[in-house]
């Protein structure tokens, strides 16, 4: 995302700043930036989507900075109320500065008592831009919030091109949520007019149907199935809120793994047989990448692994192992993130022994978070990217510290390290050295079979 940010800016952002608020594609609209580290400065909030800018930008010269200013003279409520939003900012921004800090008194003053974006004088509006990104914020900015009832809704003509375009008019989104042993995830999906930087889930007449939304939340039921019933279910509730706030239709709901055992945890959620999620996992995985001759999709979660077999979107044969990583875990009572060489063979025979062999096929292909997260750190990436990842090809044999895994894969901390042996066993009996990682998977082939 810190490309996206230098793409919509026109530059490398300056100083320390976190992303405050994205639009409903998930791309930002506001940024939030430090006051001193890496660059002064005062204005907290700066509004970096580039076709609010552009409408704001048509506002001004349309001359309505000028009939604010006007506004606040003559409008002794409104006065105040704009009073208390150039409060409301300066306090928050002086809650980011250390008593200690060391800078020039000028700056300092300026920092802790100036208004929106540095506004030492709270008669004028000064800048519109600064306004609406106050009040997408925190919601008690007035010239804000007018100026954001004015804004026309985003239209894929109007979206710049280093931002994606809008789903097509009239296809409502579509969306599935998957819990698993490990974790429940969402995604949303919308049709759009032409294809962004990531995995296309689908192509036709619509468009192509790619992802607006993904999340992934962390739950390790496989691990503690009380704990992790209760996060599953908090994870639901937050995914259907999510869902309707996109004004998406849920289209599948499924429980796998651990769930096949101790039944659904949320009443949205219908679990699936493995049958079913091997075949919706084949479909989904396959779908964008140019796969020639016979493949072997394999599916490692928490519980289990699938391996489906086809040509094309034909599947031949599936077998489940309770090799998972869990699972694994579990079976060789390993207590420890970290391995050492010894458990790690352990874990290559164990699995060994449990699947017997693997008859040959002329490619391999990797889904879930094993995988991904693997192919993520093989290329050092420092935020997930999943158009770099999608189509990558791993070979499992490479170093990682478990104990400093970046931001993004930060929640495998406790079973990568078994999932990339379990990998490794499965290549060895394939007698491959790499196989292939697709993002896509289970929701992806949920989504295909569904309209």
């Amino acid at each position: 995302m810190k490309q996206r940010v230098a793409d919509q800016l026109g530059r490398k952002p300056q100083g320390k700043y976190w992303i405050h608020k994205t639009c409903p594609w998930g791309y930002p609209i506001v940024l939030k930036n430090h006051p001193y580290e890496g660059a002064i400065s005062p204005t907290l909030y700066w509004l970096s989507c580039p076709y609010l800018v552009k409408f704001v930008s048509g506002l001004e010269a349309e001359g309505m900075v000028g009939e604010y200013n006007q506004r606040i003279i003559e409008d002794p409520e409104f006065k105040r109320k704009m009073e208390n939003a150039h409060k409301s900012y300066s306090k928050e921004r002086s809650e980011l500065i250390e008593p200690d800090i060391v800078l020039d008194d000028k700056v300092l003053s300026k920092l802790r008592t100036s208004g929106v974006g540095g506004s030492e004088s709270w008669d004028g509006a000064k800048c519109l831009h600064m306004h609406l990104g106050h009040f997408l914020a925190n919601g008690e900015n007035p010239i804000g919030e007018e100026v954001w009832e004015m804004v026309t809704p985003w239209k894929a003509e109007d979206c710049p091109e280093n931002c994606p375009p809008v789903p097509t008019a009239g296809r409502k989104p579509l969306a599935v949520i998957d819990a698993g042993s490990n974790t429940c995830r969402l995604l949303i999906a919308g049709f759009y007019p032409q294809p962004l930087k990531l995995p296309i889930i689908s192509e036709g007449e619509d468009g192509y149907l790619q992802a607006m939304l993904t999340e992934v939340i962390t739950t390790e039921a496989g691990r503690d199935i009380e704990t992790g019933r209760e996060k599953t279910r908090w994870a639901v509730e937050r995914f259907l809120s999510l869902i309707e706030e996109f004004g998406a239709e849920l289209v599948g709901g499924v429980a796998t793994g651990i769930w096949r055992h101790v039944g659904t945890p949320h009443d949205k959620l219908k679990v699936i047989s493995g049958r079913d999620e091997a075949n919706f996992s084949y479909l989904g995985a396959i779908g964008s990448l140019d796969l020639k001759g016979e493949v072997a999709v394999c599916d490692l979660g928490g519980g289990s692994l699938e391996i489906v077999r086809g040509t094309g979107t034909d599947v031949r044969e599936l077998d489940s192992f309770d090799v998972g990583f869990w699972s694994v875990a579990k079976a060789l009572n390993l207590q420890k993130s970290s391995l050492s060489e010894v458990d790690a063979q352990r874990i290559r025979d164990y699995v060994k022994e449990k699947l017997g062999s693997i008859e040959p096929v002329d490619q391999m292909v990797f889904i879930g978070g094993t995988a991904t997260t693997l192919a993520g750190l093989k290329q050092e990436l420092d935020e997930y990217d999943a158009f770099r990842i999608h189509g990558f090809e791993i070979d499992p044999d490479f170093p990682f510290d478990v104990d400093n895994l970046p931001s993004w894969a930060a929640e495998r901390k406790a079973s990568i390290a078994i999932g990339a042996e379990i990998i490794k066993a499965v290549l060895e009996l394939a007698g491959k050295s790499s196989a292939v990682v697709s993002d896509l998977g289970l929701m992806a082939g949920i989504l295909c079979s569904s309209y």
